[in-house]
């Protein structure tokens, strides 16, 4: 796959989390667009085009899904003002939201996701077929199942978007945090680029920041756990990552072709090489690890 085709979607708007919270109730959409212009340049200033952007509301529990529905309304009408033609997708625990929603927002637009054993999921998947949206599906119990169990997972879906009528769908490889081990889930991956020509086709997507759930992970943790699962993501043949694209580091491990001058990004692109030949990363040599031990402590937690 070449860089060209990934897709990044930027996963900083939550909408569910102060200080996005407050200015949705506000019915502001200063914050809100602040935050998707940075994303956009800042994956734009690394030599990635393909972007959109995710609104997260949650699960939403205990809401009416009318008032969902309006909250992302609202939020998306915000964004097509500041970032006109970028796609959003729309992050929501309610099926019934998300098939509201689509009658009102046109399309570039995907939902994220559809739960395969959930009320509502063939009405979500009639509206983005009708619609003409893009949809995430978000296969059961990935945590624990083999990479066997895992592409029977993939078929299922297959079958369900078949009798949808349509033809393609983005596959959610990791689903939800605490991820998979991550050799399943980039094989799972490679598994799903290795069929592309199957019908209907199930495109390979990872939430990288998800990640960051590991260890109670602080801060500089954190953005080595993304940035060294982006990397091997990239190189296993993943075609859209969900990520905080104001992280440099992350950026720097998927961006433009050109050798990176510094050392941990260097490292950063090795891992995504290594796993372009189906290898694992290899761990910071010692003066890498001394440097910056949280690069370190990301392999250790993602490889070792």
């Amino acid at each position: 796959m070449t860089k060209a085709a990934l897709l990044l979607v930027g996963q900083s708007l939550e909408l569910w989390r102060e200080p996005l919270a407050a200015a949705l109730r506000r019915r502001d959409p200063r914050p809100l667009a602040a935050r998707a212009r940075r994303q956009i340049e800042a994956a734009r200033a690394a030599g990635l085009e393909r972007v959109a952007l995710d609104l997260n509301l949650g699960l939403g529990d205990g809401e009416p899904p009318a008032r969902l529905a309006n909250d992302l309304a609202w939020a998306a009408a915000a964004l097509r003002g500041a970032a006109p033609g970028v796609a959003l997708w729309f992050d929501c625990g309610s099926h019934e939201a998300l098939t509201a929603l689509l009658a009102e927002i046109p399309p570039p637009v995907t939902v994220n996701a559809v739960f395969l054993d959930r009320p509502g999921a063939p009405e979500l998947l009639d509206a983005a077929r009708t619609v003409g949206a893009g949809v995430v599906v978000s296969p059961a119990g990935i945590a624990d199942a083999d990479l066997a169990g895992l592409l029977r997972e993939a078929e299922r879906a297959r079958a369900l978007l078949a009798g949808a009528g349509l033809a393609e769908a983005w596959f959610d490889c990791l689903a939800a945090p605490p991820p998979a081990p991550p050799g399943r889930t980039l094989d799972l991956v490679r598994a799903l680029a290795a069929a592309g020509s199957a019908t209907p086709r199930l495109r390979p997507l990872l939430a990288a920041g998800n990640v960051a759930h590991l260890a109670g992970a602080t801060p500089p943790l954190r953005d080595a756990l993304r940035a060294l699962y982006a990397a091997a993501a990239c190189g296993a043949g993943v075609e859209a990552l969900i990520a905080p694209l104001e992280q440099p580091s992350l950026l720097a491990a998927v961006g433009s072709g050109q050798a990176p001058a510094d050392p941990a990004a260097r490292w950063l692109r090795d891992a995504l090489e290594a796993a372009a030949r189906g290898e694992p990363p290899a761990r910071p040599d010692a003066s890498l690890a001394a440097s910056q031990p949280e690069l370190d402590r990301a392999w250790e937690l993602l490889f070792g």
